[in-house]
């Protein structure tokens, strides 16, 4: 076990939910975690252990869940495993949130929440009750608890969590000037990196999850921090890792499939979750426009039906379709 004063390490996890829709934001969300300074990544994913799992939750489970989002969530299988392992790991920060509205407020930027309550299919979130699926709320405390003993047992601490809500006017017109939802994503998660930093007195390693084919990642990690200068310390087909030359060094991996490392499954869990919460508020909104209309979770296809139904009405209200339909 650590004290306050033993020299620490910083870990970074980016991931993101909602980047291949035509509905809905686009959620980036980031994870900081403390842990003993000479920790390797092999170790700080050692050290989560059996107390954590990508398994789903169960009342009175032994695990806490955690891993990769798509793992956690599905339409069928509903939030209760997503919530569990996210409102626990919350709960080792701060008291746990009763409100989707809090939720956001204590991860997102007051600019980014401002958009969102702008629109009107948004306009009802803030006072979603949290947790939504799990029926039994001292469940939450209870895995919260588990997850302490086992990462205070290895000097490891969650620091915070943070997240960027780009909703569908943003997105669009991050797309037309730039031409490309690629330079968005990139941009939007190395914002949350530099605010992270700011937090970060050591030595840091940052894990991205790679977008697309994409290999060469230097160009946007420059832009997002001028006063840095990096060098490429590895390239494959799997992992492109980069550090930078100032003190305390910093250490950033974009990796295919790196939402299986802790600290970017985390941020996947919170990505995920705030997206489909307001997915859903959404969905009620149109619903209540539309009669029988089938809620969407606004991926391609699906979202063509569901544009097809509310457009009428978008017009009857003078909505126009930029401010509700993703451009890509």
């Amino acid at each position: 076990m650590t004290s306050p004063s033993t020299p620490k390490k910083f870990f970074i996890g980016v991931d993101e939910a909602g980047y291949g829709p035509n509905l809905g934001p686009l959620v980036v969300a980031a994870s900081l975690w403390s842990a003993p300074a000479d920790f390797t990544e092999q170790q700080f994913s050692d050290a989560f252990g059996r107390s954590f799992a990508t398994r789903a939750y169960t009342a009175h489970c032994e695990h806490v869940p955690l891993g990769d989002s798509k793992k956690l969530y599905s339409t069928k299988t509903g939030l209760a495993t997503l919530e569990a392992g996210l409102l626990a790991m919350f709960a080792t920060l701060e008291k746990p949130n009763s409100e989707l509205g809090e939720l956001i407020q204590r991860v997102a930027s007051s600019e980014l929440i401002a958009e969102l309550q702008a629109l009107a299919w948004y306009a009802s979130y803030a006072h979603r009750a949290v947790p939504a699926a799990l029926s039994n709320e001292s469940e939450v405390q209870r895995l919260s608890e588990i997850a302490s003993q086992q990462l205070t047992g290895h000097g490891i601490k969650l620091i915070d969590l943070r997240a960027a809500i780009i909703c569908e006017p943003r997105f669009n017109q991050a797309v037309a000037k730039s031409g490309s939802k690629g330079e968005l994503l990139s941009r939007a998660t190395l914002d949350l990196v530099v605010q992270l930093l700011e937090s970060c007195p050591a030595a840091t390693e940052v894990f991205c999850d790679r977008q697309g084919g994409r290999k060469n990642y230097l160009p946007n990690l420059l832009a997002a921090m001028p006063d840095e200068w990096f060098i490429e310390t590895a390239v494959s087909n799997a992992r492109s890792s980069y550090r930078s030359q100032g003190t305390p060094a910093v250490d950033v991996h974009f990796s295919v499939g790196g939402d299986s490392f802790p600290a970017t499954a985390m941020a996947s869990m919170l990505a995920k979750y705030v997206r489909e919460r307001l997915m859903e508020v959404l969905n009620d909104y149109w619903r209540e426009q539309v009669v029988d209309l089938k809620p969407t979770a606004g991926y391609p296809v699906d979202a063509h039906r569901f544009r097809k139904s509310i457009e009428p009405v978008a017009q009857r209200l003078d909505i126009a379709v930029d401010q509700w339909w993703r451009c890509k």
